[in-house]
């Protein structure tokens, strides 16, 4: 009895477990399949975003190279008006000192003929008073000594003021003709320093230029541009320094004149006392 009952219940979990095996098979296959289904569609979510994240990319770096290029093209433009505008400055500049230059000229031209005419009514003065003097002797001369003593002070003296005017004359045109020469030489050398800034400064400008056309950084542009301009402008400063000695070589070339006038009114005065004392002597009176 109890083996029958234990053979039919053997049997009957057979035939259970047989009925229920397609069933798990099925539910296994389906749980499977679910989980394929999520993990393609976690995978297809990634994937999702990872494409979203690259075109972000690709979006921000094209905006970044947007910026760059309108930054660049903006430096450029800005720069370009500056240079544009910094060379009108420099040719009105350069106007300005030529006009000053031959403003100065200009005067001292005056100066000089306002000084030739004083010089010139003076010494039509002086040839008023000698002849005045002049006339006084001769009335004073009695006797053919008398007058041949004054012929010969007036002779004595007419040379010697000649002579006192040809060497004030020699002196004051060599003093005119040094200092000519003196600014005209300055003159030349500031000009050339002046002309070596320009062609640096153009050729910065130039550099500048070329390194915009070719998108260099706009900060690497700049930062060239005013290494060259102070190394331009401490070389213009150099050369303006060695115009300084100007004034001082002036003074000394007024002191040699000064010396050489100076000079010919002692020999000119030396001159006369001597032809006054000899007739003083001939006429044996004042």
């Amino acid at each position: 009895m109890n083996t029958t009952m234990s053979k039919r219940y053997f049997s009957a979990l057979s035939l259970a477990a047989m009925l229920a095996a397609p069933a798990l098979v099925s539910a296994e296959t389906g749980a499977n399949t679910r989980f394929t289904e999520r993990a393609e569609e976690a995978k297809s979510r990634m994937e999702g975003r990872q494409t979203m994240k690259e075109e972000r990319r690709s979006d921000m770096k094209e905006k970044r190279e947007e910026m760059k290029d309108n930054r660049q093209d903006a430096f450029c433009a800005r720069f370009s008006e500056r240079m544009e505008n910094k060379s009108e400055r420099m040719g009105e500049r350069e106007d300005n000192v030529k006009d000053r230059v031959a403003g100065r000229m200009s005067k001292r031209t005056d100066r000089r003929d306002n000084r030739d005419e004083n010089l010139d009514e003076k010494r039509g003065m002086q040839d008023e008073r000698r002849s005045a003097l002049y006339a006084k002797l001769d009335e004073r001369a009695d006797t053919d000594a008398e007058k041949a003593a004054v012929v010969e002070f007036k002779s004595t003296v007419d040379a010697a003021v000649k002579t006192r005017r040809t060497a004030v004359d020699k002196a004051i045109d060599d003093f005119r003709t040094a200092v000519d020469s003196a600014l005209a030489e300055k003159k030349g050398t500031a000009s050339g320093a002046y002309a070596e800034f320009q062609e640096v400064v153009a050729a910065a400008a130039a550099q500048a230029k070329s390194d915009c056309d070719a998108d260099v950084d706009p900060k690497t542009v700049m930062s060239n541009y005013q290494v060259a301009l102070k190394a331009a402008r401490e070389k213009l400063k150099s050369n303006k320094d060695d115009l300084t000695g100007l004034r001082d070589e002036v003074k000394a070339l007024a002191e040699t004149r000064k010396k050489a006038i100076e000079s010919a009114l002692e020999t000119f005065k030396s001159t006369v006392e001597t032809a006054k004392d000899k007739l003083k002597a001939a006429m044996g009176k004042e």
